[in-house]
């Protein structure tokens, strides 16, 4: 028999239950994890703000940008970009072969020094490797004069190799030292199972180590490619011309060749030339934060 304490239990049970839901979202949504959710938006949107002004400011004439800053094109002057693109396509893909050339070069040579640190003993290894990182606390403008006067030596200057072998060279270091965390991390067996197979050091490097090491090397392609081609000071001192030029230091020559007179179209060129890099981290993203969180782990 249900009693009248029974009944009034039953019916205040689903606002206990209603309360007791209540209670968990508050939990969820804590006072301190609100307010890291404000902070990271209001982060996100001061960081979306000045694309979004470039964008919008692109289909801008002057007279729209200096009368009306914040407001949106009337009309839009979609002709800015074909104006920009043809000044600074030359620039674009100059930047795109230094960029992949010297990318390329530092893969390879990171790989098959990380695997040597990694994998391999030799005397001085340690010390060797130490000596390797103490360099990457010495500030590159500090060497950028003895730098341009090796490269000048060489007659390396005004070359595009003085851009793809610089770019090698200095991405060097730390690439090693990314491989070879990342590969200290892969099982020594693997490789004395192929090499009691038969297998020589180059097929075990080719077909072992670089296959596993794929998370690596593209977080590593991706970190060269975009230094290379953001780089504006050591192109600016030893390229001297003009359709060899980078896309950084050639967008300061468009805008000296178009003043403040047509800042749309500066605008324009500065978008068109953030589509590489655009299309570089929407193709390898997954590679980019696998190859980081797994290298930080092995660390």
């Amino acid at each position: 028999m249900y009693t009248e304490t029974d009944t009034a239990a039953e019916s205040v049970s689903p606002v206990r239950k209603l309360r007791k839901s209540e209670g968990g979202l508050i939990k969820v949504f804590s006072f301190p994890q609100i307010t890291i959710i404000v902070l990271l938006c209001v982060l996100v949107i001061l960081m979306l703000v000045p694309i979004l002004f470039m964008i919008v400011s692109s289909l801008k004439s002057n007279a729209q940008i200096l009368g009306n800053f914040w407001g949106l094109p009337s009309p839009a002057k979609w002709n800015n970009y074909g104006a920009a693109f043809t000044s600074i396509w030359r620039y674009m893909v100059n930047s795109i072969l230094y960029a992949v050339g010297a990318s390329a070069c530092v893969i390879l040579l990171s790989s098959i020094s990380g695997y040597i640190f990694a994998k391999k003993s030799f005397p001085g290894k340690e010390l060797l490797f130490m000596m390797m990182l103490a360099m990457m606390m010495i500030p590159g403008v500090l060497t950028l004069i003895p730098s341009y006067v090796l490269y000048n030596n060489l007659g390396l200057t005004n070359t595009p190799w003085v851009i793809i072998i610089a770019g090698a060279a200095g991405g060097q270091i730390f690439g090693t030292f990314l491989c070879r965390s990342f590969m200290s991390g892969i099982p020594s067996e693997l490789f004395e199972a192929a090499r009691i197979d038969g297998a020589s050091e180059i097929r075990v490097f080719f077909q072992i180590v670089i296959p596993l090491s794929l998370p690596i090397l593209a977080t590593l392609f991706i970190m060269q490619a975009v230094g290379v081609y953001n780089d504006y000071i050591w192109p600016l001192l030893t390229i001297r011309d003009s359709s060899l030029q980078v896309v950084a230091v050639g967008l300061t020559v468009f805008t000296k060749q178009f003043g403040i007179t047509d800042m749309g179209t500066q605008f324009s060129a500065y978008a068109i030339s953030s589509i590489p890099l655009i299309l570089i981290f929407s193709f390898g993203m997954k590679y980019y934060i696998q190859g980081m969180t797994q290298g930080a782990l092995k660390m």
